[in-house]
């Protein structure tokens, strides 16, 4: 391969594989990511399967349009964006990451998990990273479920067994431009089309529209341990969150939400598995969304991920 293994700091290894795997430009390949992506597309996809996630450091990527090229090497099939983040296209299959303020967490998901249909890998390229935090964090959602059967066993088995209610509750007006957070999600200002739509678009059961311009989503009762690749991962948030624009929280099948000492063991299990992608200029990360969740820090501007979606 035209590639030469790398580390990072706070890797891990999980069932006998580094978790992610780096790849850094041998002498030979003179940087291009594009033409060698192109020539070892089988061996990565190979190796994305084994390993959950890729970065590729050190290559001669500098640009959206770059990125797009680089996407563009993999072959795969380009996913449309669907879910209540507000992203805009910069080049051809690659937008903006979410644009949620960069002082908050965006805590861990697989990536429109709660939409019907729903990518399987997703690339972030780092245009400019944060002078100070803003890293990727990732983790392999089997891991979670192994560490929470082993901590919490009879919280997995309700989840399993009885499912769990999401909440998600979205605010009034969205700061750049004042529209109503939901019609901006669901691209309708009719409350009857935006019912009609989230139910079609969204795995929720019923949609709430309040007087006040908010809105709630609830999901489920659904169980979050799910199988892809022949591992159960957990699929959907388990956690509450709240962005500013939008917050959720997640409850038992009866109502009863998660006790606060089995939340503080599931935020334990995450942070003690997890690995923060502390981002340099031009790296492209690749990631299963199939089988690992990402996050983001808090970080400090200027700080340009981009991001691009495939099947």
């Amino acid at each position: 391969m035209s590639f030469i293994d790398g580390r990072i700091d706070g890797e891990k290894i999980f069932e006998g594989r580094v978790f992610p795997k780096i790849l850094l430009p041998s002498k030979a390949c003179e940087g291009n990511l594009i033409e060698i992506v192109k020539t070892e597309r089988e061996k990565l996809e190979k190796m994305l399967k084994e390993h959950g996630a890729i970065l590729f450091r050190g290559f001669d990527v500098r640009s959206a349009e770059d990125f797009s090229s680089v996407v563009e090497a993999f072959g795969h099939e380009e996913f449309p964006y669907q879910g209540p983040a507000d992203r805009t296209k910069l080049a051809d299959r690659v937008y903006t990451t979410n644009a949620v303020p960069l002082d908050v967490m965006i805590s861990f998901h697989h990536e429109m998990a709660m939409i019907k249909e729903f990518p399987r890998r997703i690339m972030f390229f780092c245009m400019q990273p944060s002078p100070e935090g803003g890293e990727t964090s990732i983790i392999p959602s089997n891991i979670i479920v192994e560490k929470m059967e082993e901590a919490l066993p009879q919280v997995v088995e309700k989840f399993v067994e009885g499912g769990i209610f999401f909440v998600l509750h979205t605010k009034a007006t969205y700061n750049k431009n004042g529209r109503v957070v939901w019609q901006r999600m669901l691209k309708t200002t009719d409350k009857i089309q935006g019912e009609k739509r989230a139910k079609e678009m969204l795995s929720c059961n019923t949609v709430k529209f309040n007087s006040d311009g908010t809105a709630d989503f609830t999901f489920g009762p659904m169980n979050p341990v799910r199988e892809f690749n022949g591992k159960r991962v957990m699929f959907n948030r388990i956690l509450g969150y709240n962005t500013g624009e939008r917050d959720a929280y997640v409850a038992f099948k009866d109502g009863r939400p998660i006790p606060l000492e089995a939340t503080k063991v599931i935020e334990r299990i995450y942070e003690d598995n997890c690995v923060d992608i502390s981002w340099e200029k031009g790296d492209v990360l690749l990631v299963d969304n199939l089988t690992v969740q990402h996050a983001r820090r808090p970080g400090k501007h200027p700080r340009i991920v981009l991001v691009s979606l495939s099947d």
